[in-house]
């Protein structure tokens, strides 16, 4: 038997991963490429005095599949941790929540993963944007459902192209079930939806009695005033999904995220767990973390850190770009969307940053099957402030370089 013998069906005929890996000689000077929080900010001292606590009181108790509130947990996660979630989420919403609500993920894509499998398949519709977190496009082209993309402009999915969409599908006797947005920070251009919009896709969402799965990962990285209210908040019927992590908040490894919705939607997502749910004890030390007052707190924190290496990519961009690239300075979040000029072959800068060193995420790998190698998405937060400009120089001069 040959390799090629080897997958089965459904690994030949699903969509392969939407991620891009470049491959380098060695680690990047410059990672303006990774979508995570500034590594200085992960709070070390914090959780590794929590994971003492955790295990002094609790021992045992915290390392198994589940814990006193019954094998329920291996798939809605432990209760303490749904508990504190609920409270927070509830009072930044303005809404009433309890555990009931709050499904805990081996981080958000697992959540979104979950979701898709749980509401769309062979002859339904879901709606993306043009521009998307790849993960979840893939998630949902792998359920056997369409899935068609609506434009994005400076403030978000725009609305009448949405319902475009919505109407070919009634067209191609599809079942329209979901739009999945990112409203807040939007993945990949930054972009924040207004208010008005918000309301808007929520009154389309209800016309069309479709849901709505917000992905809202970057909602608390606000930097110039807070964010507009959430869609779930303006929406808690049941229509909104809410999926959410502390990969962005506090860092990656963690893996744990979560997703909001009501009990029967939460039972539904549910059923579609592939594993024995997330780990109790990341879990209690989290959970012991947030008791503290902690997360509002580190929120605080980093908020004025992120601004700075905001502004100081942004001076650099203006100073350093000039005509070879256009962009827009978000207001919160992590990334740049470059759009490159006109006579800038988009390949040969990203082979020429790679021979450099210098990493950032091709445009293409957020558009499917829509040509973006225009673009290119910078993420901040990872490069030191100090090494900001010089990464942003060598930017330019691969920009330089390969103009027609």
């Amino acid at each position: 038997m040959t390799t090629s013998q080897l997958p089965s069906f459904s690994a030949k005929a699903l969509a392969a991963p939407a991620v891009f890996f470049p491959q380098y000689d060695a680690p990047p000077r410059y990672d303006f490429d990774q979508g995570m929080p500034d590594p200085a900010t992960y709070p070390l001292k914090d959780l590794d005095a929590c994971a003492h606590k955790v295990l002094a009181e609790q021992g045992i108790a915290a390392c198994g599949y589940f814990g006193a509130a019954g094998r329920s947990e291996m798939i809605y996660g432990y209760a303490g941790l749904r508990d504190s979630i609920a409270a927070w989420v509830g009072k930044r919403d303005k809404i009433s929540l309890d555990r009931n609500n709050i499904m805990l993920m081996n981080g958000s894509a697992a959540g979104l993963s979950m979701i898709a499998n749980a509401l769309v398949g062979p002859g339904d519709g879901a709606i993306v944007e043009s521009t998307t977190f790849p993960y979840m496009a893939s998630f949902l082209e792998n359920t056997g459902a369409t899935v068609l993309r609506a434009a994005v402009d400076g403030e978000g999915m725009v609305i009448a192209d949405a319902e475009r969409r919505l109407q070919e599908m009634k067209e191609r006797g599809l079942t329209p079930k979901l739009i999945y947005t990112i409203p807040t920070f939007h993945v990949p251009t930054g972009v924040l939806m207004p208010l008005a919009r918000r309301q808007q896709l929520l009154d389309l969402a209800r016309r069309w009695n479709v849901y709505v799965v917000e992905d809202n990962c970057y909602n608390e990285l606000w930097y110039d005033q807070p964010t507009p209210p959430t869609l779930l908040s303006l929406e808690p019927g049941g229509r909104v999904i809410q999926s959410d992590s502390f990969s962005k908040m506090l860092a990656p490894g963690l893996r744990t995220g979560w997703v909001v919705a009501t009990p029967e939607v939460a039972g539904m997502i549910g059923r579609m767990r592939p594993d024995l749910g997330v780990s109790q004890f990341t879990s209690h030390v989290i959970n012991a973390w947030m008791a503290e007052g902690r997360l509002d707190a580190h929120l605080q924190q980093v908020r004025p850190r992120y601004r700075r290496k905001r502004d100081v990519a942004a001076d650099a961009l203006r100073r350093h770009c000039g005509g070879f690239v256009k962009f827009a300075v978000p207001q919160g979040g992590i990334f740049f969307w470059l759009e490159l000029a006109p006579g800038i072959d988009g390949q040969k800068v990203r082979e020429t940053l790679l021979r450099e060193g210098v990493a950032c995420r091709p445009g293409e790998r957020f558009a499917g099957a829509a040509a973006e190698n225009g673009y290119l998405r910078m993420s901040f937060l990872q490069v030191e402030e100090e090494e900001i400009e010089r990464g942003v120089a060598l930017l330019v001069e691969a920009f330089a370089a390969c103009s027609r």
